[in-house]
């Protein structure tokens, strides 16, 4: 089975609560469309009621990375919330977070790398 499904979309993070076993991870609740997913994050920047870019498992990050279901510090994290270096856009910003995208997207829609 292949499974096209585009693999980096716009989520909107719904919820977000300290990791239990980790000061500087948090636990999101992230809409993707047609699931709500559960990542771990360690940007310092992530919020609640932000789109932001979601790898899906499956992804191949630009860097050759593979995204898969893991755990972290004990807590399921299914997918990567990203940065705009992660994801290999030109300038993107030095300092460590997210990309936080503007209102001008839909949850659950394609990104394009």
């Amino acid at each position: 089975d292949f499974d096209l499904s585009p693999k980096f979309v716009v989520g909107y993070v719904k919820e977000k609560s300290p990791h239990e076993n980790a000061d500087k991870l948090s636990v999101c609740q992230v809409d993707v469309g047609e699931e709500t997913l559960q990542i771990v994050c360690g940007a310092p920047n992530v919020d609640e009621g932000q789109h932001v870019v979601v790898a899906k498992v499956g992804a191949t990050m630009p860097s050759g990375m593979k995204i898969k279901d893991a755990k972290l510090r004990g807590v399921a994290s299914s997918g990567m919330i990203c940065s705009a270096k992660e994801l290999g856009l030109p300038d993107a910003p030095k300092e460590k977070g997210i990309l936080v995208l503007d209102d001008g997207y839909q949850t659950g829609e394609t990104f394009e790398l």
